[in-house]
């Protein structure tokens, strides 16, 4: 399986200047499965990287959510956090493989199906001339 590495940052709101939340918040997506790394960021913010074929932005944020951690509600989060939640069900629900691999694999079969040698259709008489 292909690893999808993302790496999203998460808006808390409600935090009254205390990092505790922010850092209990971080602790808990720490021990989630399929994230590899939590930072904190400029004391609201958390950065989150996650493999996007084992866990998506929607399910980690529905967790934080759940916990009781309120999120960002502004009009650029939410599109935002719209625009990656399609995107990542997009890659989670398509199965084909790479686009590079299949141009290559198809490259690769042309290469060897093809006729190798002189591909000159003049005969060998005229070929001497020029």
């Amino acid at each position: 399986m292909i690893e999808k590495l993302k790496r999203r940052t998460i808006r808390l709101t409600d935090t009254g200047g205390d990092s505790a939340v922010v850092e209990s918040a971080a602790a808990l997506l720490r021990d989630v499965r399929g994230v590899l790394r939590v930072r904190i960021k400029n004391g609201d913010r958390v950065v989150v990287d996650y493999n996007v074929r084992r866990i998506t932005l929607q399910i980690i944020e529905a967790l934080l959510t759940e916990f009781g951690y309120s999120l960002q509600t502004s009009l650029f989060c939410r599109i935002m956090r719209s625009l990656c939640y399609y995107l990542e069900d997009i890659e989670c629900t398509s199965t084909r493989h790479d686009q590079a691999d299949c141009t290559r694999e198809a490259f690769i079969k042309r290469y060897l199906n093809k006729q190798h040698g002189c591909r000159d259709h003049r005969p060998e008489y005229l070929r001497r001339y020029l």
